[in-house]
Order: structure tokens, then sequence, then C-alpha cells
């Protein structure tokens, strides 16, 4: 993941901007998951796509959806959060 915070607000934003312009870009992830993670994860995506301008608000939006979920869905939800990372840019190159 990305560690520089500039660039992560700009690559949020910019992911917003693909979000929003193809708004069923998920849609094959959330359906690969668990019934139990398809709601949170349709939690993250709707917070994505608003238009909540204060990145600060967005984080304890995502710290509420996760707050008291069970451990099995939290592991479901990691590789959604692999998806959108990629989608927003969020990876480092790998160096291989």
């Amino acid at each position: 993941m990305i560690k520089s915070i500039p660039v992560l607000i700009e690559k949020f934003k910019t992911g917003r901007v693909t979000l929003r312009a193809n708004p069923t870009l998920l849609d094959d992830s959330i359906a690969r998951l668990s019934t139990a993670a398809q709601e949170p994860a349709k939690k993250f995506l709707d917070l994505m796509m608003s238009n909540e301008a204060d990145l600060e608000k967005v984080y304890l939006g995502c710290v509420t959806i996760m707050d008291n979920l069970p451990d099995e869905v939290i592991e479901d939800l990691e590789a959604y959060k692999q998806e959108v990372a990629k989608i927003f840019g969020l990876l480092m190159p790998s160096s291989a």
C-alpha cells in the first residue's frame, strides 16, 4: 500500500471518479463475497460513491462499518479490500 498521505488522498479522489463513472465496477467482487460480507461491502461502496468531501468522515464511516463484524466477515472482506485498492491505485508496484 502507498504510505504517502498526499499520494493516498489523490489516488482516493481519482478512484472515486473511476467508481462514479463505472458504478458496477465492483459488483463481481461483491458477488464473490459471503452473504454476511456483502452487506458491509455494499456500505463501503456507498461510502466511496457518496459526495462526502471530508476524508476524515469517510475514514470514520469505514471504521463504523467494520465495528463489531465477526472475524470471518473481516477476513472475507480482505479480498474485496485488495480489489478496491487495485482500482484506486493504492498498491505499490511489484519490484519483481
